[in-house]
């Protein structure tokens, strides 16, 4: 488990987590005693969580390991759409409704390119 950059404004502490493990040990870190269903892989490609605790943003990405036999660009795009829900609850936690479109296509560009990074680093030679 690898904690994700943090280099946007209130940069939230970001993670990807392949499996409903690695998503039990992220909430019992951060201290969050009923965390959810980590993932519905029946109707769910991907998702977000998010918690605020100690005026720290927490980010978690969820993606199942059966992304492995999707299209590599299939998992691309959901890692970029919840990448879109990292940046909206960002701003949520800055009170930015009015986001500027070059904060907004930056922000996005950073998280995606932190998520897309961690997926082919944990997926090289086909395993997570």
């Amino acid at each position: 488990m690898k904690w994700l950059p943090r280099d946007t404004v209130r940069a939230p502490h970001l993670l990807l987590c392949l499996s409903e493990k690695e998503f039990a040990r992220a909430s019992k870190h951060c201290d969050v005693p009923n965390a959810g269903q980590w993932l519905d892989e029946g109707r769910q490609a991907a998702c977000m969580h998010t918690w605020e605790k100690d005026d720290k943003l927490v980010c978690i990405v969820c993606l199942p390991a059966s992304a492995l036999e999707r299209d590599p660009v299939e998992v691309i795009l959901c890692l970029v759409h919840e990448a879109v829900h990292v940046f909206q609850r960002l701003c949520d936690s800055i009170g930015e409704s009015h986001p500027s479109r070059e904060f907004e296509a930056y922000s996005i560009e950073r998280i995606s390119e932190a998520l897309i990074c961690e997926y082919q680093r944990r997926y090289q030679g086909g395993k997570p």
